[in-house]
């Protein structure tokens, strides 16, 4: 299912795949997730994000909770 994502930080939608992944069991977002949200927001390994369900909105909202440091890549 196509879903609707508000990136509170940056102001701007993006529409992600929400799928069931039979296997696991678990749900995942795919579809543009590397260019909607990892290139362009330039993640990387440390960064913490957050996604929530707004039921106001009816979508997703995602934000970067903790940016990625120097430590975080020294292990």
């Amino acid at each position: 299912m196509e879903v609707e994502i508000w990136d509170v930080d940056t102001q701007s939608m993006h529409s992600l795949v929400f799928k069931r992944w039979g296997s696991s069991r678990s749900y995942v977002f795919m579809a543009n997730w590397t260019k909607d949200f990892v290139k362009r927001r330039s993640l990387k390994s440390g960064h913490e994000v957050a996604f929530h369900w707004n039921p106001y909105a009816n979508r997703f909202h995602f934000s970067v909770l903790k940016s990625a440091t120097e430590e975080d890549f020294s292990n």
